[in-house]
Parts: structure tokens; C-alpha cells; sequence
């Protein structure tokens, strides 16, 4: 790590940030928790029996034990103090909101790109589009950023020596994937990347570092393989996704069907919609349903020969959850009001798109070393199978965090107006101006599928 006076301006904007938050979120408009984050913050309690606090009381077949753990100590003191719970969950989001922005974003990227400390204009822009995309989430307990903060961490202190650090990288990781499973699909990446990086010059340092990281995972995941031996009498480590409530015993297959009846799911709080659930129908999928008579599927296989016979359709049907898993409407998981306009907001996302996008085609992909392409795998693999489901924006938030990173931090400073020629200010003009007209009708388009009161951004 840097010396003190570099580490001196990323907690001077981390704490910043902190405040930022921790005045904002109480003015948002949410009294209370909703759904997962009100379940998420009512299972911690779980820990506790019959006067007793352990690890092993935990009994939720369906999520993992780690992110109920990280709220008991703040459920124990709102039991206690009478105080609301929505108080207790907004100091927990300020501080991952601060640490997140403020610290663990820029620093994982001066790291793995082998930068120089950012400066301060750069990591204010890239804390501003979070606040600006995100801010009304960390009032909630959700897994989202909780779960990516433990991986940005592990990759972090992957890059250090010594392993202890890899311990705790190992650590990190297997807490990612404990919060959000979705994150399992990211551990052979990290793991080769554990093996590519410098690590001690040892003649069995790799060896030794695998083992460190399998040691790390360990010490997260014990406790969860005891929880499923004790109530559920399975031996895995992983978290099991099982719920009685499910029509199949496997929670990703079970959304496979839903991913092909609806192109996006929000869910709203107010009153202005007749449902809690919005669901963005998908026509095509609607259709095919129909036409091959889908019920459930009992195996990935039969969903695969499924893909295998309509290609096209899957194509097609990919590209448009991958737009609207980055299409973000509202900064919130809950959304208090549904008609209202929101294409300032939308504006602004796609503005980041094209600015990434320039920034990446000038940079070209094909420079990066093996290090930086693992990274990039341990992040971005995990939205590959989030496309088969019914798409939320929050699903793809490795992607959105990435895109404000390029944008902000790698930005060239020969990119001014003023010292570029006029006719390639003009061409790029246009293009921003196509690509945006091209974004808003695309938006358009998929809004006005919401299933009970089609929808506009104006």
C-alpha cells in the first residue's frame, strides 16, 4: 500500500462521502423496510435461542448466514433501544456507500491498472454517478453491495503479498458468493488469479497460496456446511436457495421460466400502480412459451435445447435484458412513485455509456495482461447468467460500477474540447446524439410493456 500521504486524500473523500449519505438518507422519503431488506433484517435474529447467541441456530434454508450475522449486532441495539430499524440499516448503508466510493472503488483501480494515486476530480465523479444511480439503496439491507464489496475487497488485498493477505482474500470471496451465490460462477477466475500474481518466493509459493485462499474460504463457509448438517442434513458449504414456496428445488431454474415471460421486474411501494410487483412483459418469450408448451424446467440441459432450437429468439431476448438491466429508471429498489419522469436520470446513464464506451474503444482491450483480464472476469462473468432471468437493474451492478470506473478514472487528460479538432468534435457530437436517440426509444419501447399501465420517461 502507498505510503500516508497518499492513503490521506481517500479517506479525507470517504468520510465525505459518509456525511453526504448520512444526511441524505434520513431525508428520502423511507420510514420503514420492505420485503428482502425487512426479511434480511428479521433473520438475523436467528442467531438467538432460547437466551443463547450461535453461529449454528441459524436456520434459513434459503439464504446465507453472513449478511444476518453483519446486522445482529445492530438488530441486538434496535431490540433494545426501540429505536426504527430503518435507522440502523441507513448507518450500514452510508458506511458501504462511503468505503465502496470513496475508498475500495478507486483503489482497486489504482491497483490493478498500476496507476498513480487518482486524483481528486476523478473519484468525486465516480462517488457523484453512484450517489446519482444508487443513493436510495443503501437506506435498505439488501445483498447487492454488500456481496460486491466483499469481492472488490478480496481482489484488493489478492494483490498484496504475504499470505495472510491471501487468507483474507480467500475470506472475502467465499463471503461474496455466502451473501449473493450468483458469485460462485466468479471463483475459478479469482483463483487463477491467485495463481498468476507475484506471490512469495517460494519454491512452492503457489502451492502455498492456493492453500491459504482454500484456508480463507474455509474459515467463512465452515459454518454455513455445519448450519446445512444440522438443519437441513446436506453436506455442502454453499448456500442451498431452497424455499418451500418454489415449484422446482433449484432457485436459478425456477426464474429460467420467469426469465422468458418478463423482460425486467421493479417493485414499487406507493400507490400509483395496482400492483407491488411491475413486470415489463416479454412478447417473444410470452410466445414461445406458448408455442413449445413450457412449464418448469427439470435441468439446465432442456433449457439449453431450448436456446439450441430458437437462437435467434434467445439473441434477441439477451440483448434486451442486457438493456435493461443497465437501463436504470429510479435510484431505488422501491419505488414510491411509478408515472413520474425520469429521463434526466436516464439521460445521465446513457451519457456514462457513450463516455465509457469512447474511453474503451481508444484503450483497446487487447493491451490488457493476464492479470487485468482475470479481473475483469471475476467481476463481469457473474452477469453472463443473470441474462436468462427476469432482469433487474441491481443484477448487473458489476457492470454499471465498471462503467462509471472506466469513465471517471480513465479518461484521458488529452481529451479537452479545446484541444480537439473541430471536426471530430462534431462527429462525436453526432454520434452522442444518435446513440442517445437510439437509447430513449429503446427505453421506450420496453416501458411500454409494464404489464398494468404501459409507461413513459416524460
Amino acid at each position: 500500500m502507498p505510503g500516508s500521504p497518499a492513503r490521506i486524500p481517500y479517506w479525507r473523500l470517504t468520510l465525505l462521502i459518509l456525511v453526504v449519505y448520512l444526511v441524505y438518507l434520513p431525508l428520502s422519503g423511507y420510514a420503514m423496510l420492505y420485503n428482502d431488506a425487512l426479511n434480511y433484517w428479521f433473520i438475523s435474529i436467528f442467531f438467538h435461542k432460547d437466551g443463547h447467541l450461535s453461529l449454528l441456530n441459524f436456520h434459513d434454508s434459503f439464504r446465507g448466514y453472513l449478511l444476518p450475522l453483519l446486522l445482529l449486532p445492530m438488530r441486538i441495539v434496535q431490540f433494545y433501544s426501540g429505536l426504527p430499524a430503518i435507522l440502523f440499516a441507513r448507518l450500514f448503508g452510508a458506511v458501504l456507500a462511503a468505503v465502496g466510493f470513496g475508498w475500495l472503488g478507486p483503489r482497486l483501480w489504482q491497483t490493478v491498472a498500476q496507476t498513480g494515486p487518482l486524483s481528486w476530480p476523478r473519484r468525486a465523479a465516480f462517488a457523484a454517478l453512484g450517489f446519482a444511480l444508487w443513493r436510495d439503496y443503501f437506506n435498505f439491507p439488501l445483498t447487492d453491495f454488500p456481496s460486491l464489496g466483499a469481492l472488490l475487497l478480496g481482489l484488493l488485498l489478492l494483490h498484496r503479498r504475504g499470505l495472510w493477505w491471501t487468507v483474507l482474500a480467500g475470506a472475502c470471496l467465499a463471503a461474496a458468493c455466502n451473501i449473493r451465490p450468483s458469485y460462485l460462477i466468479a471463483v475459478p477466475f479469482f483463483v487463477a488469479l491467485a495463481l498468476v500474481l507475484p506471490g512469495p518466493a517460494r519454491k512452492w509459493g503457489r502451492l502455498a497460496r492456493g492453500l491459504a485462499l482454500v484456508a480463507g474460504a474455509a474459515l467463512v463457509l465452515g459454518p454455513q456446511l455445519l448450519i446445512n448438517q444440522r438443519h437441513f442434513h446436506q453436506n455442502t458449504p454453499l448456500v442451498l436457495a431452497q424455499d418451500e414456496n418454489l415449484e422446482t428445488d433449484n432457485l436459478y431454474r425456477e426464474k429460467l421460466k420467469w426469465g422468458l415471460l418478463h423482460q425486467k421486474y421493479e417493485t414499487r411501494i406507493g400507490t400509483d400502480y395496482p400492483d407491488r410487483v411491475m413486470i415489463f412483459r416479454d412478447y417473444a418469450g410470452e410466445a414461445l412459451v406458448r408455442q413449445e408448451r413450457i412449464g418448469w424446467f427439470d435441468s439446465y440441459g432442456s433449457y439449453l435445447q431450448l436456446v439450441l432450437r430458437h437462437p435467434a429468439v434467445f439473441a434477441r431476448m439477451y440483448a434486451w435484458r442486457l438493456f435493461n438491466g443497465l437501463d436504470i429508471q429510479y435510484p431505488t429498489p422501491y419505488i414510491k412513485q411509478v408515472y413520474v419522469p425520469t429521463w434526466g436520470l436516464a439521460w445521465l446513464n446513457y451519457t456514462v455509456w457513450f463516455g465509457a464506451a469512447l474511453v474503451l474503444l481508444r484503450a483497446r482491450l487487447r493491451h490488457l495482461t493476464l492479470p487485468q483480464g482475470l479481473v475483469l472476469a471475476v467481476l463481469l462473468v457473474p452477469c453472463v447468467p443473470m441474462l436468462p432471468m427476469s432482469m433487474e437493474c441491481r443484477f448487473l451492478l458489476p457492470l454499471h460500477l465498471l462503467l462509471y470506473a472506466v469513465l471517471c478514472f480513465g479518461w484521458p487528460r488529452a481529451w479537452h474540447p479545446a484541444r480537439l479538432p473541430r471536426r471530430q468534435l462534431v462527429a462525436v457530437g453526432v454520434s452522442f446524439v444518435a446513440f442517445v436517440a437510439l437509447c430513449f426509444w429503446a427505453s421506450a419501447t420496453a416501458q411500454a410493456t409494464l404489464e398494468l399501465g404501459p409507461r413513459t420517461l416524460w
